[in-house]
């Protein structure tokens, strides 16, 4: 659940983030810049409840409810692809917030 907040709040702030770098007044690189850190952190977080919960040696949190079926098609698509894709679009989207800061 903490993580699912983080993704929804990350996909809210991404529309007006974008608005805010269209507009051609320079104002959003910052916001933008922001955007993308935060979805970073998000993702941190994910990966360590997941890692905390999963069933293995990192296991620090048991729940109630095991989480056996992350490893399991289809859902194995999001941990194995998914999250390492977008993980990569945001350092992309910072390193262009880069160039076009520097332009």
């Amino acid at each position: 659940m903490p993580a699912g907040i983080g993704d929804v709040t990350t996909g809210l702030l991404a529309l007006p983030v974008a608005y805010l770098l269209v507009s051609r007044n320079g104002d959003g690189v910052r916001p933008a810049i922001a955007w993308n850190i935060f979805g970073l952190l998000d993702f941190t977080i994910a990966i360590g409840i997941g890692l905390a919960t999963a069933p293995g040696p990192l296991q620090v949190i048991v729940p109630s409810i095991p989480n056996t079926g992350v490893g399991l098609y289809p859902a194995v698509l999001i941990p194995a692809f998914a999250v390492p894709s977008s993980i990569l679009l945001h350092v992309l989207s910072l390193r262009q917030l880069r160039r076009r800061r520097a332009a």
